[in-house]
């Protein structure tokens, strides 16, 4: 039997033994697939696509693609301050990366600040697992070299884009958001959008930005309408109707489930709610999620997007292993809350219960899954971070290893999910 003691700061080098003895020799080594990139490194920013190729070598060796023509530029906002930089690739056609999916558009995420590497993975593996009629991104762990030199683990992501999200392409009511603004009430819009616009001007990660892409960023990211493109169809009134459904209905036109419907997804929402409570993801309250709805006469749905943040760990490192997230900032999820609407609180603790009785929301599953990636993972994390440490980020030292944040995620799980439970039943006692 093992016994698992209370994780503090003083514990992490007693983890970090102990873990280096339970992964270290019970994986052999898994080849990771190969990306090779060569770009011009002067000229690439988080605004601005540059021109240059990509070879790609599968886990046997075989190249299935060489040389071939991509515009590549930086991504993300704060992450892109980061030496280990993200990426987005545009490639001339399309390729298979991952098995069955096949796109001309990728995303090559360094998960810099998180030990793991794996807490994206982990909450679009389960978001995918809580319903088949959930969407989130796939990923595959690659090795990446940047101009000829080795340029560390990354993690090759789908776009979440009309394609991922099957979207019906003749349909003019499909429409796509990221972190689209349905938290804030109908009347702060324009005083946000003129904010971001001054914030925009001085903000360290836009300098590089030409003069097109910023233009563009600045019509563009309020809303953040990913499709339709919003020169040839601005939707951003829809945002505007569904905050004006949130904030402004009435409890009964809320709580009409034909009009809520024709809003939102239900079980969708449910799904989300449940995500962001086991995961205790506190960066996607208001922003990472893309908002999506496939076409006429469909409900808006939730894909989450960014989530190296939880799972026993704030975004800068700090521990956070006790404390909920504030659900209250997500209006939708707040207001379902207080109204009760269709008795959303037993709902929401029935499909809870419904996947602990299916082995979804239970530490032996999530253990394995935790379990797949480090045996992808852990053979290749040495080199990883002998080109990036991260003794200078905030929280973590030479103490802190893949090994020790492992079994940290993995004891915290452990805990998480009964708090969650009691959590959901003490809201249920609540409406009683």
């Amino acid at each position: 039997m093992i016994y698992f003691y209370p994780i503090t700061k003083r514990s992490m080098p007693i983890l970090a033994c102990f873990c280096f003895l339970l992964y270290s020799c019970d994986f052999q080594t898994k080849k990771l697939a190969k990306f090779e990139l060569e770009f011009n490194a002067e000229k690439i920013n988080i605004g601005d696509y540059v021109n240059g190729q990509i070879s790609y070598q599968d886990r046997n060796g075989s190249f299935n693609a060489e040389n071939v023509p991509i515009k590549i530029k930086y991504r993300g906002n704060a992450s892109s301050l980061h030496p280990k930089k993200n990426f987005s690739l545009k490639l001339s056609e399309k390729l298979c990366f991952i098995k069955s999916r096949c796109h001309k558009r990728w995303k090559l995420n360094a998960e810099y600040t998180d030990k793991t590497f794996m807490r994206n993975k982990l909450s679009y593996d389960l978001f995918s697992q809580l319903s088949p009629k959930n969407i989130a991104p796939r990923i595959n762990y690659v090795e990446v070299k940047v101009n000829n030199s080795y340029g560390g683990l990354y993690s090759l992501t789908e776009r979440v884009d009309s394609e991922l999200l099957g979207f019906i392409k003749q349909d003019t009511n499909a429409v796509l958001f990221k972190d689209a603004p349905i938290s804030y009430p109908t009347d702060e819009h324009e005083k946000r959008h003129e904010d971001f616009i001054a914030y925009s001007n001085w903000a360290e990660f836009y300098k590089g930005f030409s003069e097109k892409s910023m233009e563009k960023l600045i019509k563009r990211v309020y809303y953040n309408q990913r499709y339709p493109k919003i020169n040839k169809s601005d939707k951003s009134y829809l945002i505007h109707h569904l905050t004006n459904f949130i904030f402004n209905s009435t409890d009964e036109e809320f709580k009409n489930e034909e009009t809520f419907n024709a809003h939102f997804d239900i079980n969708n929402l449910i799904d989300w709610h449940l995500l962001l409570l086991v995961s205790n993801n506190g960066d996607g309250l208001v922003k990472n999620f893309y908002l999506y709805r496939q076409g006429s006469k469909m409900p808006f749905k939730i894909c989450p997007w960014d989530y190296d943040h939880g799972f026993g760990r704030d975004g800068g490192g700090e521990l956070n292993l006790d404390e909920f997230i504030n659900l209250d900032e997500i209006a939708i999820l707040n207001r379902l809350l207080k109204t009760n609407a269709f008795n959303y609180r037993e709902k929401l603790l029935n499909k809870f219960l419904l996947l602990k009785e299916k082995n979804i929301l239970t530490k032996s599953n999530i253990h394995n899954m935790i379990d797949d990636n480090v045996s992808i993972l852990n053979p290749h994390m040495k080199k990883n971070e002998e080109l990036w440490p991260l003794d200078h980020i905030d929280f973590f030292n030479k103490k802190n290893n893949f090994f020790s944040e492992v079994t940290l995620m993995k004891v915290w799980v452990e805990k998480r999910l009964p708090k969650v439970e009691k959590y959901l039943h003490n809201l249920q006692l609540e409406n009683n």
